[in-house]
């Protein structure tokens, strides 16, 4: 088994040979997608011919399984990033206003941050501004 297998199955999924390759894909970005460029890529990269639907379960069940989150980052479009591995992924988000990517930071948000016998359960901070490849430009 690979890297991409163990991990799937160490969470309780079935490695399907499209469950691994969405993994796969998701690794390699440094940015969050959507289901959309998920799909454009499994067609164009491996001749996929399952439908849509299945991408969305994959992403659904990872997202279940705590492998992978969603980011409303304002676009009115879903996207997915791989996650840190822990329950919540507590963290700051940043979306390039020019070329559309939004990107997972580092920085946490804690439970320092609030008030005694709060519990954080969800949290969607976006920063908006231009990314450094973009500033390049």
């Amino acid at each position: 088994m690979i890297v991409a297998e163990k991990i799937l199955a160490g969470k309780g999924i079935r490695p399907t040979e499209t469950r691994s390759t969405i993994y796969k894909y998701l690794k390699r970005k440094f940015y969050a997608i959507t289901l959309r460029e998920i799909e454009k890529a499994l067609i164009k990269k491996n001749n996929y011919t399952g439908d849509r639907t299945t991408i969305y379960r994959t992403i659904k069940l990872f997202q279940e399984k705590g492998i992978v989150h969603q980011i409303d980052d304002g676009t009115a479009i879903a996207k997915y990033a791989l996650s840190d591995g822990k329950n919540l992924d507590l963290h700051l988000h940043f979306h390039c206003t020019h070329c559309s990517n939004t990107f997972c930071l580092p920085n946490k948000v804690g439970q320092d941050s609030l008030p005694d016998k709060y519990e954080i359960n969800d949290v969607n901070l976006v920063l908006k501004g231009v990314c450094l490849k973009c500033r390049k430009k």
